[in-house]
């Protein structure tokens, strides 16, 4: 391979406005769109392009490949701007981020700070207990994590690519080597994504791809050949298909997978065509001085926007989607005025920095590093430690509420911020890894509670909207003398809906679980389960889950029906912002369930005899209104489900509750 074709690669000021356009795209369909613009895809083919320019100068200099060079002057350039982010972002989280939050942000601290943030929001997005949360102020050291494993594994690259090319005499077996890489990986990229689309958008090897298109079109570029009306053809299509990305790929879509082959397509494109022409309007267009200039920060746009960005939905209570032009376009003004000042103060300062040995970048990015990681690791030692004494020496404390149910409170509430601090602690055992498992197969786990000594029992069945009432059955369980078995499952439901029809294993569940309470001995003296479901067209019980509550009842067993409870909006970061006023927070419980039970109705046209509807709305709300907040117990650990602590405390309301919805209730156990 003649590496010296590379001497005549010259700086690519149109690839710094193809950056910059990335970086307004990602910005503009952040904020305003909550969804993918492919500008992220673009950033990682021009990182490749760049970096492998980097390697082949870098060869041209010292006649091999130097692997500590390359990554000091990543360091140097990539270090201390991320770790200024990172430690003004983990210092802004105190005043700007909700404190049940905190935990899962504080972990990201060190995982970003350690460059596998791409790998960290793989596990929390498998773990059902963190589903639901808002993004993390973190969330965008993915892609610099992603780039960062790219820049590790590139110079070993490199080596065999260079040494392919000197055994077989051409620069065309180092472009093969690249190709089999690119096929590799997109290969897996398709397979993954269809598999598993959330974890393929932020794993390493699914997005492999786009980084070696972008050494790719390094190595081949100083030998294509085109005319310049093909290549301002290519430019135009390039710039076309970027701006189309974001505005025509539906929000369905899946990334990466095949359709990050248009904003990578669109990136190559422009590239192709700059290689080969530099007087087209694309071009001209893309080297202008202001997107040269944007292209320039576009990494510190990126890192910068993310934060200000969430911070401000944290502090307003708004959303994606309901961000006006004015808030929208301020996000956009600061992120500029912190990349402005970083560049000033900190990249080209040390920029001018003249490198008197190869081990000064690496002691920049340790000064750098350090400081970031030791106050993370002492914050995050001191959260968990919060978060942990929360749960045993206050939640379970069997205290309990002496009226018929919950109401707003108006007055000045002071919410204590390890309270608030530990909420998402505050689950109910049946829920835990254990007693209940995601839908990755058809087992059935189950645990027991209450009088765990007595041969009596009742049976909790179906998915996690049912679990959290365990503590309430378990303490009628220590009261009635009876044990309580949990058989749950998370993101499951007893009994077929329409959402399950492409989720085998729950399906698998639900013929087992049958199987299951039949050779149950002795038989249960009632089954738990849900008795309505909530989806974006209102409350309603399905089908399957009737015929499931007829499958039980059929085995002589009684079914309680317990009614979904009334879905809130993110109750802790209200909570958060309006610790003075509580009643802020509460929710009309009308927003998400129907005016009447569903599952009453048909109850009557069944004839189910033995099918008891239970609805504890009453006890929950208020004239209509579900507080967040009552007695100093937060009611939800997320928008969905209920608090431990706040359902025991309620024991004594739900008890009265059940005794007038079913009479007879503990006359199950007599015998």
């Amino acid at each position: 391979m003649n590496i010296n074709v590379y001497k005549d690669v010259s700086y690519r000021y149109d690839i710094q406005g193809i950056r910059a356009i990335g970086a307004i795209l990602i910005m503009f369909y952040h904020i305003w769109f909550n969804k993918v613009s492919g500008g992220v895809d673009v950033f990682f083919v021009v990182s490749g392009y760049f970096m492998a320019g980097m390697l082949a100068r870098s060869y041209l200099r010292n006649e091999k490949i130097k692997p500590f060079e390359f990554w000091g002057r990543v360091i140097r350039r990539v270090t201390p701007l991320a770790y200024i982010v990172i430690a003004s972002t983990l210092f802004s989280a105190y005043f700007f981020m909700p404190a049940h939050l905190w935990k899962s942000g504080i972990n990201e601290v060190l995982t970003s700070a350690l460059h596998i943030e791409n790998w960290q929001l793989i596990r929390v997005g498998t773990s059902y207990l963190n589903s639901g949360n808002p993004p993390s102020p973190f969330q965008q050291f993915w892609a610099l994590s992603l780039q960062v494993q790219f820049y590790f594994i590139l110079p070993f690259i490199f080596i065999i690519g260079v040494t392919l090319s000197k055994i077989f005499h051409s620069y065309k077996a180092f472009l093969f080597f690249i190709a089999l890489i690119v096929f590799i990986s997109f290969i897996f990229s398709i397979w993954y994504t269809n598999t598993n689309p959330s974890a393929a958008y932020f794993n390493t090897g699914a997005r492999a791809w786009e980084f070696f298109v972008g050494v790719a079109v390094f190595v081949v570029s100083p030998f294509i050949v085109i005319s310049s009306n093909i290549a301002r053809k290519l430019m135009w299509v390039g710039g076309i298909l970027i701006l189309a990305v974001g505005a025509f790929v539906p929000d369905s879509a899946t990334y990466p997978g095949y359709v990050a082959v248009l904003p990578v397509a669109a990136a190559v494109s422009i590239m192709i065509g700059g290689s080969a022409d530099k007087t087209g309007h694309v071009y001209r267009f893309l080297s202008s001085k202001v997107l040269v200039y944007i292209g320039g920060i576009s990494f510190s746009l990126y890192l910068w926007h993310w934060p200000i960005f969430v911070y401000f939905q944290h502090y307003s209570g708004s959303s994606p989607g309901n961000i006006t032009l004015i808030e929208g376009s301020l996000v956009i003004i600061l992120a500029f005025i912190f990349s402005i000042i970083s560049k000033k103060l900190v990249e080209n300062p040390l920029s001018k920095i003249k490198e008197k040995s190869a081990i000064a970048p690496y002691v920049i990015g340790v000064a750098f590093f350090l400081p970031v990681f030791l106050s993370g690791y002492y914050a995050r030692a001191e959260i968990i430690k919060i978060y942990n004494e929360a749960k045993s020496n206050d939640y379970v404390n069997e205290v309990y509420y002496g009226g018929d149910g919950a109401y707003l409170q108006n007055g000045i509430l002071e919410i204590g911020l390890k309270r608030l601090i530990s909420v998402k602690n505050d689950v109910t055992r049946a829920s835990l890894n254990g007693c209940s498992h995601g839908v990755d197969n058809g087992r059935i786990s189950f645990c027991e509670f209450g009088n765990i000594n007595e041969e009596n029992s009742i049976l909790i069945v179906g998915g996690s909207r049912v679990a959290h009432w365990e503590p309430f059955f378990s303490y009628l369980g220590r009261r009635n003398r009876f044990k309580v078995i949990t058989a749950t499952i998370n993101s499951c439901s007893f009994g077929y809906h329409p959402t399950m029809e492409s989720d085998v294993n729950c399906q698998d569940w639900n013929n087992n679980i049958i199987e299951f309470i039949s050779n149950m001995d002795p038989k249960p003296k009632a089954v738990v389960v849900n008795s309505s479901r909530l989806e974006e067209d209102g409350e309603y019980t399905p089908s399957g889950y009737v015929e499931n509550i007829k499958a039980v009842l059929s085995l002589g067993i009684p079914v309680l029906g317990i009614r979904i409870n009334p879905n809130f909006n993110d109750p802790n970061s209200c909570l958060w912002r309006n610790s003075d006023d509580v009643s802020k927070c509460a929710t009309n419980y009308l927003l998400s369930l129907d005016n009447e039970n569903p599952v009453v109705e048909i109850k009557e046209n069944e004839g189910l005899e033995n099918f008891f509807p239970i609805d504890f709305t009453e006890v929950l709300c208020s004239d209509g209104r579900c507080p967040a907040y009552f007695d100093g117990y937060p009611a939800m650990r997320d928008d969905h489900h209920l608090t431990e602590s706040y359902i025991l405390y309620l024991s004594r309301a739900l008890e009265k509750s059940l005794d007038h919805q079913v009479d007879g209730f503990k006359n199950f156990f007599s015998d």
